[in-house]
């Protein structure tokens, strides 16, 4: 997603706020990805099937995700509810990138994690890092 495609999606309430984060994190010279913004809900719903349902062949839901264009499935759980604070635009997930590759993994890239992290909260965003369940991309107000 773009930052133009980000911001034109988002929720009013947090605008401002994000706006002058991406500036700070263009400052900081830490590459990242922002994979999502606002979120539909038949978005979240393949998100919330992805490593539940062993009938669904996940070639099927590989290609639902495909279609939706959203991260298709690694077998692994990625969300715990259907109320996510994406649906209202107040939420926005941001990965690292280096040497032009997307980094989901927090495990070896704490760091870089730790400066995107570090910012969006000094602009007054909650870290889905700092959560009993882990969402370490995930930010929100």
């Amino acid at each position: 997603m773009t930052k133009a495609e980000l911001l034109r999606d988002i929720s009013p309430a947090i605008y401002q706020k994000l706006s002058m984060a991406l500036v700070d994190l263009d400052e900081s010279g830490v590459g990242y990805y922002i994979s999502e913004g606002r979120r539909s809900l038949l978005t979240q719903c393949l998100y919330a099937l992805q490593g539940r349902l062993d009938d669904i062949p996940q070639s099927d839901l590989a290609d639902a995700c495909r279609q939706a264009r959203i991260r298709p499935p690694g077998g692994e759980k990625i969300t715990w509810t259907l109320k996510s604070k994406h649906l209202d635009g107040i939420a926005v997930d941001i990965v690292p990138v280096r040497d032009g590759n997307v980094i989901w993994e927090y495990k070896g890239n704490e760091a870089t994690f730790e400066v995107i992290a570090a910012i969006m909260k000094k602009h007054g965003f909650r870290w889905g890092g700092d959560w009993q369940q882990k969402d370490y991309p995930h930010y929100e107000t």
